[in-house]
């Protein structure tokens, strides 16, 4: 009697066995149907290098709890007319960083050590944030072929999936304005006519040569002019009286001249302006550095000299602007002191 009973046990135990070896499976990856971008339409201005958005803390992308990391995928970019759009599909040669800028690079060949060619699509997302890249080629011709606004530009669907699935997301518009090579600008970036004139940031304690006004912001103009014959990388930084005849930088006697921009060696005076050996773009990366301003994203340049006022007074003056340059070449800056000379006399 007791051999079925021992029987029954054995199976017993054996079926156990066999129950305690199945697998559970693992936790798949979950991807929601309602993850989407919270913005479908970009317009990024051709000839710079532009992340967006900007800021790499802004959320672009709404998961909606969908498991990470994600994988966001370009698909299907094509003209608003439903065409291809093959100047996509390539690849070209730009500049990208491999190591950190700082700012205190004292050559040109500490610079260039930290920057290597790469060859990137024109237009591309980051792989795992779906933020995207609007790169600036080498060579800018190549953006001849882009259509710019206001033409109605490119759709694009983005594929973004992990591994319980992928999601297509449909219809996003990419819209380029036209190339602005500089900043601050009247630029219109639909047209690219220029609207205007452009003003001095800063114009403080400046006197008038002819009464005792003080010149303001609307009295000094910023121009902005590239050789488009000259080869190299300079800037120079002129400045000029009411009838446009050139002002001797040097009575800008307390400018600190090491601090104006980044540069290579030492600053190259003529009584016409001043001249520096530089890398572009400026600044050359988004950082706060002793030449930009607080985010970084523009570089500050500040002309300054003193002057004693009826008698006594000891008045600093200062004119400047905070800028950017996004192409290479031979630049100057000008400022134009349209509406008065400044005073360098004291009195």
């Amino acid at each position: 009697m007791k051999r079925p009973f021992q029987l029954l046990t054995v199976l017993a135990a054996s079926g156990l066995l066999l129950y305690a070896c199945v697998k559970v499976p693992a936790d798949v990856d979950f991807i929601s149907s309602g993850a989407n971008y919270n913005q479908t339409t970009f317009e990024p201005v051709l000839g710079r290098t532009s992340l967006l958005p900007q800021d790499p803390g802004t959320n672009i992308f709404n998961a909606d709890n969908s498991t990470s990391p994600l994988t966001f995928k370009i698909m299907n970019m094509r003209g608003g007319d439903g065409q291809s759009a093959e100047i996509f599909n390539k690849t070209f040669p730009v500049l990208v960083w491999k190591e950190a800028y700082t700012g205190l690079e004292a050559t040109r060949e500490e610079v260039e050590k930290k920057r290597t060619i790469e060859q990137h699509h024109l237009f591309e997302v980051r792989e795992h944030s779906g933020q995207f890249v609007m790169w600036a080629p080498t060579d800018l011709q190549y953006l001849n072929a882009i259509k710019m606004q206001p033409d109605s530009g490119y759709k694009f669907d983005v594929e973004v999936s992990n591994s319980g699935g992928s999601k297509m997301i449909r219809n996003l518009a990419l819209k380029p304005l036209r190339p602005q090579p500089y900043e601050p600008n009247s630029i219109d970036p639909v047209t690219g006519n220029a609207n205007g004139y452009t003003y001095a940031y800063l114009v403080s304690g400046v006197k008038n040569y002819n009464d005792d006004s003080y010149i303001g912001n609307s009295g000094v103009i910023t121009v902005f002019y590239k050789d488009p014959n000259a080869t190299g990388n300079s800037l120079t930084f002129e400045f000029r009286d009411s009838s446009y005849n050139p002002i001797d930088p040097a009575l800008f006697k307390h400018t600190k001249w090491e601090e104006v921009v980044h540069h290579f060696g030492a600053p190259k005076f003529t009584p016409e302006g001043v001249t520096y050996d530089v890398a572009y773009p400026i600044p050359l990366a988004l950082r706060q550095t002793k030449y930009t301003n607080g985010t970084g994203d523009r570089a500050v340049a500040t002309f300054s000299y003193d002057r004693v006022s009826n008698g006594a007074l000891r008045v600093t003056a200062q004119v400047g602007t905070q800028f950017a340059i996004y192409q290479p070449g031979v630049w100057k800056i000008v400022f134009w002191f349209w509406k008065g000379n400044p005073d360098f006399r004291d009195n």
